[in-house]
């Protein structure tokens, strides 16, 4: 793999090298870098996969190790080679130091005047060099009608590194651990420099060296395995914090290979059977997104997994494997959600099963509980202390599962009076259809946002209260007056609607058949429009046109045509999204999430 460009850093000399007599021979040398060992540490790369160079130095000596200065040389700005020329009849050695872009190499590159100069030197002798170092010598000869030289080379990695593999009892016991320091004994030395010949030198330490981040740190090898300890800060539930030193011996730090020091974590609260997820840990678990761009169509039409009801966006439940279920149908993040659980043959009361500091947009998850794995302890709403033997065939029927949550997203979701059952399908778009087409994953993320937003405008005052004023105004198929209360029961009893897409025609809506146009599940938004237009654009009277259609209306009553009952609920959406006061306000909500 060649190398990739980002930072220049020519070479160092002594002395110009004297041409006179020189041989007419080119050097080449196509630079490639030694892939990683297996990586653990998303910091540090992918699996198996050479990083990228923040900076190459090379050097040039002759045979009595004096560095050169030859008059052509190049190195390609993406140092993947390098082309020497000009140098006289003889042996010659090149060598390179290569860092990699990692943002945590901070050791001194220095200039030489001989091979035997230190190169790379650390100047902190109690920390290692904790940085992605890459070396190579070769050695090579110049002769006499000699052809050129071409040479493909590998750097190879000249420190090694350390992973601290903490085997914790629960994944949630993560978000105790506030600070990880390693010290080395004594008599451990490691070296602190590497000459341009490659040889360590020099002998150091490390002292409460801070890895709290990945839980691992690079370092030059060592003669002799090393022992010490590793220091852990945690905290208590409460706040109170402490620490425990963990004894390790036989570190074989080795150039280009991962060693490990694995530790068995202990915590005072250890059978607490609480999963509280932060949202710093929140990449340690089972997490995705849903209707992303290349999620099939099997799973979007699937209604066992894309589905939801507009007054429950949020869905928790127990999985088949026995853990604890999240999907989010909302382009929003929520924060502070808590899961209330009851073991119906255990207790009849309450008590936090998951707390999680944030919910993302679309979020599918599952986490492992505690209880499954153990007898976990659990505190009740009442203040009581109550342990749950290990429940590890645990299943949606032994618990009853609540959710508390305050955010104003939320809080929202809680004024919406109706039950629609929300799903995806491709009615006839699979069988010659003049109008039905294929939803895509970002259709589905608006309609989503549609249903929601429709579902909290009908449970509104303000959509209450501007109805009122249509009294004697709507009427029926058969041109009869509509009873308003009748009306608003009808909506807030309907069953849902199965979300579609039409081409041709704005939209097709029937009972739960319920399809738009692309342009329609995107133009409905306030911002869709420019400020002080009319609210009643096509998109929008498409959507409530289709809604009446839903609601058992037919073009003979004024519930679809006739600028009456599309007008009122344009009008209202749009004021109560310009206002801030929808679930979803803004077309940016949904349209600029990763897809």
């Amino acid at each position: 793999m060649l190398l990739s460009v980002v930072f220049l850093a020519g070479c160092s000399s002594a002395f110009d090298q004297d041409i006179a007599d020189a041989g007419s021979s080119q050097v080449t040398f196509f630079i490639e870098t030694e892939k990683l060992p297996h990586v653990n540490v998303n910091s540090r790369g992918e699996d198996g996969a050479a990083l990228r160079l923040s900076q190459l130095r090379y050097a040039i000596a002759d045979s009595e190790g004096r560095i050169l200065n030859p008059h052509y040389q190049k190195l390609e700005p993406d140092f993947s080679k390098l082309t020497i020329e000009g140098l006289r009849y003889g042996d010659y050695t090149v060598v390179f130091l290569a860092v990699a872009d990692t943002g945590c190499a901070d050791a001194e590159i220095t200039d030489l005047s001989v091979l035997q100069d230190v190169w790379l030197e650390n100047s902190d002798t109690e920390s290692p060099v904790d940085g992605i170092y890459y070396y190579k010598k070769v050695e090579f000869s110049i002769g006499k009608d000699q052809a050129p030289i071409s040479q493909q080379i590998v750097l190879e990695l000249c420190v090694g590194r350390v992973d601290i593999d903490l085997n914790v009892s629960s994944e949630y016991m993560w978000r105790f651990i506030k600070e990880v320091k390693v010290t080395f004994d004594d008599d451990a030395g490691v070296p602190v420099g590497l000459t341009a010949y490659g040889q360590y030198v020099g002998e150091g330490s490390v002292r409460s060296y801070d890895i709290t981040g990945g839980y691992s740190f690079c370092s030059f090898p060592s003669d002799v395995p090393l022992s010490g300890i590793v220091e852990i800060k945690s905290e208590m539930s409460n706040g109170e914090e402490f620490s425990y030193h963990y004894r390790f011996e036989g570190c074989n730090i080795e150039a280009g290979r991962i060693s490990h020091i694995a530790i068995d974590y202990r915590h005072p609260e250890s059978s607490d059977g609480l999963l509280y997820v932060r949202e710093k840990d929140m990449s340690r678990f089972d997490t995705d997104t849903m209707f992303l761009a290349d999620e099939p169509q099997a799973v979007f039409y699937d209604a066992n997994r894309r589905s939801f009801h507009v007054d429950a966006p949020l869905q928790v439940s127990i999985t088949d494997n026995h853990k604890l279920g999240v999907k989010f149908f909302a382009p929003v993040t929520i924060r502070d959600v808590r899961v209330k659980c009851r073991f119906s043959k255990i207790s009849h009361e309450f008590f936090e099963l998951a707390r999680f500091d944030a919910i993302y947009p679309f979020m599918e998850a599952s986490f492992p509980l505690p209880v499954v794995e153990r007898d976990a302890t659990f505190t009740t709403e009442s203040g009581r202390k109550i342990n749950i033997p290990a429940q590890t065939e645990l299943t949606a029927d032994d618990v009853t599962l609540i959710i508390e949550c305050e955010d104003p997203f939320m809080k929202k979701i809680e004024e919406i009076d109706s039950h629609w059952y929300i799903r995806f399908s491709a009615y006839g778009a699979d069988s010659g259809h003049a109008y039905w087409r294929h939803m895509t994953p970002l259709l589905c993320r608006h309609g989503v946002a549609l249903a929601l937003n429709m579902a909290y405008m009908f449970s509104s005052s303000e959509f209450s209260t501007e109805l009122d004023k249509y009294d004697g105004i709507l009427f029926d198929n058969g041109k009869n007056p509509i009873d308003l209360d009748a009306l608003r029961i009808r909506i807030r009893n309907h069953g849902g609607l199965m979300l579609g897409r039409v081409v041709g025609v704005g939209g097709l809506g029937g009972g739960s058949t319920y399809g738009l146009a692309d342009y329609c599940y995107t133009g409905v938004y306030f911002d869709a429009t420019a400020p002080g237009s009319n609210p009643h654009n096509y998109p929008r009277q498409a959507m409530f046109h289709e809604y009446g259609h839903c609601l058992g209306y037919n073009h003979s009553s004024n519930m679809t045509y006739g600028d009456r009952w599309t007008v009122l609920c344009a009008t209202v959406f749009v004021n109560m999204g310009q206002s801030g006061k929808l679930p979803v306000n803004s077309k940016d909500e949904v349209g600029t999430l990763p897809m």
